[in-house]
């Protein structure tokens, strides 16, 4: 970045030079950032379909109208007469999001503000300078206050891709981050050899009948944050699985899955629902991500991620009993809807991000091949908490992949 004479007039700062300052870029500074860590975030996309997709999310449910915040690290005692551009020491984004939390002694939900973080990058040739660490110091506290009504925000979230210890060391503590992984082909092999299909019908989420569902999830989820704090007697908080949050997913799916198959005409199945009796369902939504831009040659990696997983209440087994036939009926029938989907769509594997422990007594006796993953180093969720109790006090659920930006 920069010429000659701009290496010659001007001198980088130290990381804990008092002349930084975390600001927002311009529009020119944000193309160019997209372009430099294309590389690291762009995926399956080529560096034109990236540069698309950006200012696309910054138009969907969720982060248009300024839930999107893009950063800088840059240095104030620049000037233009110093000669290049504005050095961009670092950058990242936030994504402001609906958070629900609820103390031991609460009577009822509090609301409030949380931002997730992404994106977190360093300038190829700025990078050994301890810049990103300095960024996220200035943006973990700015972020306390941004957007939040005058109030202080109720935490902030990151899922590390380089372990536990970086963004713990810097105020956002890890929390577990493990997950169960169903392998496509051998299961629908299994099936295809005569393995038993679910008795229950499962039936396809789609926009039409999504809404109705994420405002249920969110009332079960409401009671379950309080029920969850007077168990335990920790302050319990969980981001809300609202309809704008799973369309920002499903339409970045969308985006991308429409690219990769040179289609329009991406899967109206985003999801699938099971279950008769309102009380006693289960659900999943789902999105897709590939590693290549050609998605049949690399199966292996590409995933369907189940973005939220709902037991209504009457369906969880009740504490040291066996699941109900009804429901792990339901639940078989809605993993197999995600086989079917995942299979079509060239996807080897599902992933289900923190299954609760109702989800986890149905995988006990489902009767599909599957694995249990405790990921080390990539999407490790981790939350910088803005209230006055210690972190190890308080406790995230519902940390699914619905979660993550």
């Amino acid at each position: 970045m920069g010429s000659t004479s701009h290496e010659n007039t001007y001198t980088l700062p130290e990381a804990t030079s008092p002349t930084l300052v975390l600001t927002h870029p311009t529009e020119i500074e944000r193309q160019r950032t997209w372009t430099l860590n294309h590389r690291e975030w762009g995926g399956a996309l080529t560096l034109e379909e990236y540069l698309k997709r950006e200012p696309y999310l910054m138009s969907v449910p969720l982060s248009r109208d300024g839930g999107m915040t893009h950063w800088i690290l840059t240095d104030s005692s620049w000037s233009p007469e110093k000669g290049g551009e504005r050095p961009i020491l670092a950058s990242c984004e936030s994504i402001r999001k609906r958070v629900i939390v609820a103390a031991p002694n609460d009577t009822e939900v509090r609301d409030g503000v949380g931002h997730g973080i992404g994106s977190v990058f360093t300038y190829p040739e700025h990078r050994g300078r301890r810049y990103a660490g300095r960024m996220l110091s200035e943006l973990g506290t700015t972020l306390r206050k941004w957007q939040s009504g005058g109030q202080d925000s109720v935490c902030s979230a990151l899922w590390s891709d380089i372990g536990r210890h970086y963004y713990s060391k810097k105020g956002w503590t890890a929390f577990p981050s493990f997950h169960v992984e169903f392998p496509v082909s051998i299961n629908q092999a299994a099936l295809s050899e005569g393995g038993e299909n679910p008795r229950a019908n499962a039936i396809p989420i789609t926009y039409e009948n999504l809404e109705p569902l994420c405002q249920r999830d969110e009332q079960l989820l409401r009671s379950e944050i309080l029920h969850s704090a007077r168990r335990t007697g920790k302050t319990t908080v969980a981001f809300t699985p609202d309809f704008d949050t799973m369309r920002w997913h499903l339409y970045r799916d969308d985006f991308i899955t429409s690219i990769l198959f040179k289609t329009d005409s991406t899967s109206a199945i985003k999801g699938a629902i099971a279950g008769t009796t309102e009380g006693r369902r289960v659900w999943a939504i789902w999105s897709r991500n590939y590693h290549g831009s050609t998605p049949a040659e690399t199966v292996d990696k590409n995933t369907l991620y189940i973005l939220r997983l709902v037991i209504e209440p009457d369906a969880a087994p009740a504490e040291g009993q066996p699941p109900s036939a009804d429901v792990q009926e339901a639940f078989a029938a809605v993993v197999h809807a995600a086989l079917r989907e995942a299979a079509k769509w060239h996807l080897g594997k599902i992933d289900l991000w923190n299954p609760s422990r109702a989800a986890r007594l149905l995988l006990e006796n489902c009767g599909l091949d599957h694995r249990w993953v405790d990921r080390e180093e990539e999407s490790i969720p981790s939350m910088m908490w803005y209230g006055n109790e210690d972190i190890r006090d308080v406790d995230w659920i519902a940390s699914e992949k619905y979660c993550w930006c």
